[in-house]
């Protein structure tokens, strides 16, 4: 099913580059891996450090890596919680679950001689199989013509309209009271003066 996307995630954008950045192309140059960033400075981290493992969550690992988000707010909450919920989730792959599949994705990519760029994106889960995380070798960006990415799709989908409230039914509106005619008036008694 995905995650229900409300209005103030407009910002979960910034979430997606934030990775993408981490994990897109390193600058070649000869340089140490730390100059040249991208996937080559994560593929040290990881030989390193093992950010990535199996039993670790994706959450926690992007959370080692500042990957959600510097301040607080309700995307931020939002985003943590739709990462919470990745466990939970489908794959492409039916051994393993959303959260699952990015991991071991990542840890066999890391792996290589020559680790891909990595991109995440979000795609519209009411296309797929319902809460599906898709993981692809493509190439997402037509600006980087030829380049090849490890590519993660996440299911999420816009949260319903709200729904009108319910009008309550009205009473039908009186039709006002015919006028009536004045009733006649009483006649005065005389008035009774003294007389001298």
């Amino acid at each position: 099913m995905g995650m229900l996307i409300e209005p103030h995630e407009i910002y979960f954008g910034s979430f997606l580059e934030r990775f993408n950045m981490r994990f897109g192309p390193a600058i070649p140059a000869g340089q140490s891996v730390w100059h040249a960033g991208g996937i080559a400075e994560i593929a040290a981290l990881q030989k390193e450090f093992e950010i990535f493992r199996q039993g670790r969550s994706f959450l926690q690992s992007a959370a080692l890596l500042g990957l959600t988000g510097e301040h607080g707010g309700p995307a931020k909450d939002r985003w943590l919680e739709y990462l919470t919920r990745l466990p939970g989730m489908r794959s492409d792959s039916d051994a393993m679950n959303g959260d699952q599949r990015i991991v071991q994705a990542i840890i066999e990519n890391l792996k290589r001689d020559t680790p891909l760029p990595c991109f995440m994106r979000a795609y519209d889960g009411r296309t797929r199989e319902p809460g599906l995380v898709v993981v692809a070798e493509d190439q997402p960006l037509f600006q980087l013509e030829g380049v090849p990415f490890l590519t993660i799709s996440l299911p999420m989908r816009p949260a319903a309209p709200p729904r009108p409230r319910a009008a309550r039914p009205r009473a039908p509106a009186k039709s006002p009271a015919p006028a009536s005619s004045p009733a006649p008036a009483r006649p005065r008694a005389p008035s009774r003066r003294k007389q001298s």
